[in-house]
């Protein structure tokens, strides 16, 4: 009975000392229990976690492993290895120990709602809303079980149920930026974008420090039409101020050959290396690179492997893995692999790290298919063209402009659908349509597209976006966002099918002719519409995102469609509309026309990436040299 009492004691004691940051005197106290019972559980847990907490992970699972193994009742202990290996993006060995402690102990509830997190980490969201539901049943208040059916169902396509899960979690409990970022996520999906940005604020209030809100405020800001070139460019170079902040940097490249004409090391920088808008624009680059001139680094965070992951991974010289690895980490690992130019691409989007580089870990940093400045001084270049920035942009950045020939670059469509023939033909009237995000569609757009679908006797407009569609509420909230413009609901067709990549493209066999949003415009949904034959309105403005699909209309010599004014987009529109002649000929021949444009000619556009980058790279070159003998 003493020992009990003692090791009680003892252990009360670690976990005190844990909490208040006093870890070396917590192990010793471990270690000291440890001798006395070398299994005993709780203290190879906690020492465990200690471990975990000075970084030895591998050490750390195995002393939670053998706490396991010792007590298979010692529930704490498989939520702690839980824990650490969601914490190292583990999600899989999570899911594995989090069922096994449910198995011993089926209604141990923290095991239950971080099993959901789990599962929507590998993306098993089915199961995790079934879970998050059983847990809600347990504690109708448990704010984590909310937030994990919010996410759930978010990335179900579910956003209504979604958004009223989340909206009630910040009830409960209003001070946590991570839930009221999540809100702002599925409002602006959603497409109620005002708010969206009113919530991301909110979550910057109470947490200034909220990366993702910080970072999800900056995508939002880009499909705000009122927004000011001004107000665009402060908000980003805010944000670069604070994640420079107490940054170290590492590298001074004293030791760099500084020869010109030699082979370049090339790094790239995304989690984009799949099967995404970004990974389908690169691909080209990736696999034209001259091996003579380019030696190819790819940095992968949050890697998908599926086949154009793997297409990647054969033409990468070097493949390195950094999802688990601070930003720290990751620059001392390029600064070692003696990186001359490092390409971060898209930069503000999914899991990507722009900020790596504010630790210069490489000589020349460029920023490539992001959709505004970074605000960061330490990125060097923007990669553009000179239709997206002309010389008189009115667009305000940090980088230096480089302007290539032309900005996209796609794989030739030869693996798409047939083209069919003008929908009008059957149905007898003009289809217009959109493919995009419904957050890129704001009034001011809805206000022009109604007066085209008015000035077009008959004309429907179909929406298509994922399985968004599904959702009676979002169809009743954009049939109710039109008809207070004067536009019937029997002029809208919604297609509610989440299908696969073929199946979708397929859909462009309903529509005539496609509208582009704005001021964000479509750039993967311009391309597609363009293979499967359909042509595409667009209204350029005075920034990056307004005038990407102007600049892939340019590159097929369609610039009698790019509208510089609202009134001359409402006009193109219903000409072409009218103008059935051309319609059809454009049907029969965009594909083509695309597929021998320079949107498709991979080598060749190669060639112009890495005259740029060497061009940047002389520069540099020449620079480093005179700084160094002064």
């Amino acid at each position: 009975m003493t020992n009990i009492a003692i090791n009680s004691k003892s252990i009360a004691k670690i976990k005190q000392l844990q909490n208040t940051g006093n870890l070396e005197r917590a192990e010793t106290i471990c270690r000291d229990l440890l001798r006395q019972d070398p299994e005993h559980s709780e203290a190879l847990r906690l020492l465990g976690l200690l471990a975990h907490q000075t970084g030895h992970h591998k050490h750390a699972e195995d002393l939670i492993i053998r706490a396991i193994e010792n007590q298979p009742s010692n529930m704490e202990a498989y939520f702690s290895l839980g824990i650490i290996y969601l914490k190292l993006e583990r999600a899989i060995d999570a899911v594995k120990i989090f069922k096994e402690a449910l198995f011993h102990s089926p209604n141990n509830f923290p095991c239950l709602v971080n099993l959901s997190n789990a599962l929507i980490a590998i993306g098993e969201y089915d199961e995790a809303i079934q879970k998050s539901e059983l847990a809600l049943e347990i504690d109708p208040n448990c704010v984590e079980a909310m937030s994990n059916m919010g996410q759930g169902l978010s990335k179900m396509g579910r956003l209504t149920e979604a958004m009223s899960y989340l909206r009630q979690a910040v009830l409960l409990r209003p001070e946590d930026s991570r839930l009221i970022n999540n809100l702002g996520f599925v409002e602006q999906s959603i497409g109620i974008v005002n708010c969206a940005n009113t919530t991301y604020k909110y979550a910057l209030s109470v947490n200034p420090n909220c990366t993702l809100a910080e970072r999800n405020l900056l995508i939002n800001s880009l499909n705000l039409p009122d927004i000011n070139p001004q107000q665009l460019y402060d908000l980003h170079v805010k944000s670069g101020q604070k994640q420079r902040s107490n940054r170290v940097k590492y590298g001074k490249f004293n030791q760099r050959d500084l020869n010109v004409n030699r082979k370049l090391r090339v790094g790239y920088l995304s989690s984009d290396f799949h099967a995404h808008p970004v990974g389908f624009n690169i691909l080209p680059v990736i696999n034209n690179h001259n091996p003579k001139n380019v030696e190819v680094f790819i940095y992968s965070q949050n890697e998908i492997n599926d086949a154009v992951c793997r297409q990647f991974k054969s033409r990468a010289d070097n493949w390195i893995k950094i999802d688990n690895k601070s930003d720290a980490e990751v620059a001392l690992q390029i600064e070692e692999d003696k990186i001359d130019i490092l390409v971060f691409l898209a930069g503000r989007f999914d899991s990507n790290r722009p900020t790596i580089c504010t630790l210069r870990p490489a000589p020349v940093q460029i920023s490539f298919h992001d959709c505004a400045t970074t605000g960061l001084p330490e990125m060097d270049f923007w990669l553009t063209d000179s239709f997206l920035h002309p010389k008189n942009t009115g667009e305000f950045f940090t980088e230096k402009l480089y302007r290539l020939p032309n900005f996209y670059q796609f794989n030739p469509p030869d693996d798409f659908p047939k083209v069919s023939v003008p929908p009008v033909q059957k149905t007898g009237f003009i289809t217009f349509g959109s493919f995009n995000k419904p957050e890129k569609i704001n009034d001011v757009v809805i206000k022009l597209w109604a007066k085209i679908l008015d000035e077009v006797p008959g004309s429907r407009l179909l929406m298509k976006y994922a399985a968004y569609f599904n959702d009676p509420i979002l169809v009743d909230y954009w049939q109710d966002k039109f008809s207070q413009f004067g536009v019937d609901k029997d002029r809208l067709i919604f297609s509610d099918q989440n299908t696969d990549r073929i199946s979708h493209l397929k859909t462009y066999s309903h529509i005539d002719i496609a509208l582009d949003p704005f001021p964000f415009n479509g750039a993967t949904t311009t391309f597609e519409a363009l293979a499967m034959g359909v042509p595409v309105i667009t209204l350029a403005g005075n920034s990056f995102v307004s005038r990407v699909a102007g600049s892939l209309l340019k590159s097929v010599n369609l610039d009698n469609l790019i509208a510089e004014t609202k009134d001359e987009y409402v006009r193109l529109a219903k000409n072409l509309a009218f103008d059935i002649d051309t319609t059809e000929k454009l049907r029969k021949s965009l594909r083509s026309t695309l597929s021998n444009s320079d949107l498709c000619q991979g080598k060749a556009y190669t060639q112009t990436v890495e005259a740029a980058y060497r061009n940047m790279w002389t520069k540099w070159c020449v620079s480093f040299k005179r700084k160094k003998s002064k």
